[in-house]
């Protein structure tokens, strides 16, 4: 009872937490429709998904999130196209997922004790950060590329045992996933869902949360009616609150107008422009108040429509053309540059290599494979004439950086940065000259473990 008056009287006695922008205890939401065409066109109507795990940290997460993305998937693309049948004996097309990377790390909450018995209290609350990286390819029956990408969903929540207990009494306490299970349940269903529409055309509805208190309330009557471009437009010509993060919900609702425009967009190269206004919105939004939890939904959901659309400005190509093939020219000996004068580089352009040590040779292709807890991950890297590489698995691309050849110590050296779990690498390998067709090495990772490395031209 105490508490309950307790909640009350600050209600009471506190306007400025409630007459103040922000999404308020009693939220106000609008529904949108958020429809996104399919990145790729997938041969046939049968397929089947087959979804691995890396045998490396964080084992048990990984297994879990394989088990659960191979269902998922499945109910995902079967809903959005009842066309689709899945058949693993005679699939006409593949969808392979590999999971990369787990982590489902849930830390209690203490309150401190002081006194007698100073130290670590009852526990009050926790914080989840969950994170799930994964590298999706689709091929065709015949193995064609059909699709690919390195895709990445992450979870956070914190709960406050006192906030929670208040908000219990005053009608809805923290639900929020927090065991295991729950965490990696809903991490693969955000990563299905980005897979699915990937492959057919999606069309959901979407309720999304409108910031509220003082003009935003006059102005959200648009949102609801559904006048986005009278919406935005009233957002804009509003002076910013003085506080900012007061001014981060209007920044956020001209992000929910931009976002909601997009979806209704009669071109894709409209539909992309909004989005690109939006996501600006968000991360204005985000920056000026970054406790605001939700203000992180809404730029993950963004950023996978412009995926879709960056997507379909690429031109067309049939389903069975194999995957690209980056010409090698057999590179030329460090002796002698002339030989390839197309595969030198200005002097301009790389000033820090030695003239007698680090040379750069014709662009070239390597397979590598690396052992991780003595499982080969297979990935190549294709290394151009002016120093840079790409790692990448299928036509995704995992991991850019710069490469290197040491003449003096016959060593071809990689540093890196892995697009997919986020972290810097560096490898170095031994390779007895400029020509060689295979080479051995480690790669070490952020934390410095080594992995042993062999590579093989392509």
């Amino acid at each position: 009872m105490t508490l309950k008056w307790l909640a009350m009287g600050c209600v009471a006695s506190c306007p400025a937490v409630v007459l103040g922008q922000g999404f308020g205890a009693s939220k106000q939401t609008v529904t949108l429709e958020r429809k996104l065409p399919a990145a790729a066109k997938l041969p046939g109507s049968s397929f089947a998904v087959k979804a691995t795990a890396e045998a490396a940290m964080g084992a048990n997460c990984k297994a879990l999130a394989a088990d659960k993305l191979q269902s998922i998937v499945e109910t995902d693309l079967i809903k959005y196209n009842n066309q689709l049948t899945p058949n693993q004996a005679a699939p006409d097309t593949v969808i392979s997922i590999r999971v990369l990377n787990c982590s489902a790390l849930v830390t209690q909450e203490y309150a401190p004790q002081f006194g007698k018995a100073a130290g670590r209290g009852q526990a009050v609350g926790y914080k989840v950060a969950a994170d799930l990286s994964v590298t999706y390819e689709a091929r065709s029956r015949s193995g064609g590329f059909v699709d690919a990408a390195p895709l990445n969903v992450k979870y956070n929540h914190q709960n406050n045992g006192a906030k929670a207990t208040i908000t219990g009494i005053m009608g809805k306490a923290d639900q929020e996933p927090h065991t295991t299970e729950e965490i990696v349940q809903l991490l693969a269903d955000r990563l299905a869902e980005r897979v699915a529409a990937r492959l057919v055309n999606t069309n959901e509805k979407v309720d999304v949360l409108l910031g509220k208190g003082g003009p935003l309330d006059e102005a959200n009557r648009y949102a609801v009616a559904g006048q986005w471009s009278k919406y935005v437009e009233t957002l804009e010509t509003l002076p910013p609150f003085s506080k900012p993060e007061d001014d981060a919900y209007r920044l956020y609702n001209i992000g929910v107008g931009d976002e909601a425009l997009g979806y209704k967009a009669e071109t894709p190269a409209s539909a992309r422009k909004y989005f690109e206004q939006a996501v600006v919105q968000y991360r204005k939004a985000g920056e000026a108040n970054p406790k605001e939890k939700y203000f992180i939904p809404p730029v993950n959901r963004i950023e996978t429509a412009l995926e879709h659309y960056r997507a379909l400005e690429q031109p067309a190509r049939p389903i069975s053309e194999p995957l690209p093939a980056v010409s090698v020219a057999p590179p030329a000996p460090p002796t002698a540059p002339a030989a390839a004068p197309a595969a030198r580089v200005p002097a301009a352009a790389a000033p820090a290599i030695p003239p007698a040590g680090r040379v750069a040779a014709a662009a070239s292709t390597w397979r590598l494979t690396e052992i991780i807890n003595n499982v080969p991950v297979v990935w190549d890297v294709i290394a151009g004439a002016d120093l840079t590489f790409r790692g990448t698995m299928g036509a995704a691309t995992v991991a850019t950086g710069t490469w290197q050849y040491d003449t003096a110590k016959r060593s071809f050296d990689l540093t890196g940065y892995n697009l997919v779990l986020k972290v810097p690498f560096t490898c170095a390998f031994s390779l007895s000259s400029p020509q060689a067709r295979g080479m051995n090495g480690v790669c070490l990772d952020q934390a410095g473990t080594k992995y042993k490395t062999d590579g093989v031209r392509q």
